[in-house]
């Protein structure tokens, strides 16, 4: 029975109303403003809860409390006793009434949630994206759309990049990690990448403080890409991130004070993916080992040619054929949305057959098998609608729903990645290779001078210093990006650093030119009689 002061309403929904201050739940007794109600963490209502009278709305208690804790709505309606002159009896009845009328609150929420930012798709619209799907050209109908947005260039990179949205569909999905030297494009590849994943299925944020991912909804990361535009809007958390990165899940701990014992109390707090986690950068060294390994790092075109095609594309962006073509962008993007939107998250199973050659001379190897098992199975979850009839299968007894990766899936995996996966082992950065190049290149120069000046003089390339000023005009890069790459070459032993006096110029020597480093080798080598897997004609079943 109600408590007295407080008679329970047949339908205790209608009493609560949406306003732009919040939900408002009218009672008998009191007058109620709710906010922070979220459609996710069902084992609590946590809220902030705001009570006043009716008539005099300018007194009022508001409190952060959790409405399934008894002890916390008994401690709320003492309160309201002291501030607001009503029975406790009353109160707490309304609370109990207010729990019944949010619990139906968030049953709408939830339903409304799943489809509140997807938009309907007509039959035109999932023909259209089925046709897509199904057309032998996909590779170049997705790059197509990075080109419509004024990207060009980074073909492979473009293509991975985009696997790894996919890849959000499956257990496992890909890291990624965007490496450059500033202003080459590493966060407008990004960019790009995310404006053709389906807006609900993406979140950016500049900056992640320490615990922030910890709180999330438990499904609020579930399927999505989380991109990140700069490593350090990460530091804080790195360790979050890393995690996440590996077991697709977060928990903690978290106490707080009982609001009516003043003693401690624990609240436990899970936030499970699989979610994609992307993050651009341009220090190498931003991330240490242990995280930056989790990751699939693409490094960004930075030759000449890239350049005048960027700076090209550039002016093409600003003229008036550009803006008549890109009036309907909402039209242009939505096909590229359904498409991932008609993709099913099917388990993708390797049939012993399979074959996949994988070096295993360092232990990070395997870490990096599965990040290629991973781009395989994003490979097959993006062409499933080009499987023969009856190629998606049901597991006996179950719901499952699976379909089989070809040889032909690793192939198109090997061909996209297999120079990214030698460059993901290497001790020495994709940057730190490319100083190295260019310190090769300026000593080779400064040795042939010194031999024409006395072609019978002993010289050694070891014996010839360089500086770092000599090496920026060379390269062209800023004296923190030359000295960072400089100091990382010293420790791995390919330079030697000479000293000088205090305050005159370091100089520098080339102990080893990289020339006698293990080459890695991916792919199907373990069997070089077998030629099958590399027929490009070897079809998807």
């Amino acid at each position: 029975m109600p408590a007295q002061g407080a008679s329970a309403p047949s339908n205790p929904g209608s009493r609560l109303s949406r306003t732009p201050e919040g939900l408002i739940y009218t009672g008998e007794t009191l007058s109620y403003r709710i906010n922070g109600l979220t459609a996710h963490n069902l084992d609590r209502i946590y809220v902030t809860l705001r009570a006043a009278a009716p008539a005099e709305s300018s007194i009022f208690h508001i409190d952060k409390l959790d409405l399934y804790n008894s002890r916390a709505r008994e401690s709320f309606a003492e309160a309201c006793v002291k501030y607001l002159r009503v029975q406790q009896g009353a109160v707490v009845a309304e609370l109990s009434q207010l729990i019944t009328a949010l619990e139906a609150e968030r049953i709408a929420m939830r339903e409304k949630g799943e489809t509140q930012n997807i938009p309907p798709m007509s039959e035109q619209e999932k023909k259209e994206a089925a046709d897509a799907l199904k057309s032998k050209d996909l590779f170049k109908i997705i790059l197509s759309g990075f080109d419509a947005m004024g990207y060009i260039g980074e073909k492979k990179n473009k293509l991975i990049g985009y696997l790894s949205s996919v890849s959000r569909l499956q257990p496992q999905p890909i890291a990624v990690l965007y490496l450059s030297r500033p202003a080459a494009g590493k966060t407008s590849l990004q960019d790009a990448i995310c404006k053709l994943v389906p807006p609900e299925s993406v979140i950016k944020y500049t900056r992640v403080t320490g615990q922030a991912l910890f709180y999330r909804e438990t499904n609020g990361l579930k399927h999505r890409v989380l991109a990140i535009e700069e490593k350090d809007g990460l530091k804080e958390a790195l360790y979050s991130i890393k995690t996440l990165v590996s077991s697709q899940r977060l928990s903690i701990s978290a106490t707080r004070t009982d609001a009516k014992t003043g003693k401690f109390a624990t609240d436990d707090y899970t936030v499970t993916g699989p979610v994609v986690v992307m993050v651009a950068t341009t220090d190498p060294e931003g991330l240490d080992d242990e995280t930056r390994s989790r990751f699939v790092t693409l490094t960004i075109d930075e030759s000449e040619e890239q350049t005048k095609q960027i700076l090209q594309a550039q002016i093409t962006k600003n003229t008036l054929e550009w803006y008549q073509n890109t009036t309907d962008e909402d039209a242009f993007f939505r096909l590229y949305h359904n498409m991932q939107r008609m993709l099913k998250p099917l388990t993708v199973v390797f049939p012993r057959g399979l074959k996949i050659f994988w070096p295993f001379g360092r232990l990070q190897m395997r870490r990096e098998q599965q990040k290629f098992i991973s781009l395989v199975k994003a490979i097959v979850l993006l062409h499933q609608y080009q499987r023969k009839c009856g190629a998606i299968k049901r597991l006996d007894g179950t719901k499952l729903e699976y379909v089989e990766a070809t040889q032909r899936d690793v192939d198109i995996a090997l061909e996209l990645s297999r120079e990214i996966f030698a460059s993901n082992v290497d001790d020495v950065s994709p940057m730190g290779r490319r100083l190295l190049s260019a310190i090769i290149g300026l000593v080779k120069e400064k040795y042939d001078s010194l031999k024409e000046l006395d072609p019978k003089k002993e010289i050694l390339m070891s014996e010839i210093p360089f500086t770092r000023k000599e090496l920026r005009e060379r390269i062209g890069w800023s004296e923190a990006q030359v000295r960072r790459n400089l100091d990382h070459l010293v420790e791995l032993g390919y330079l030697g650093r000479l000293s000088g006096r205090q305050g005159s110029t370091f100089r520098y020597v080339l102990l080893d030119d990289g020339s006698a480093d293990p080459e890695v080798i991916f792919g199907n080598q373990g069997d070089p009689d077998d030629n099958s897997s590399k027929d490009p004609k070897t079809k998807n079943q």
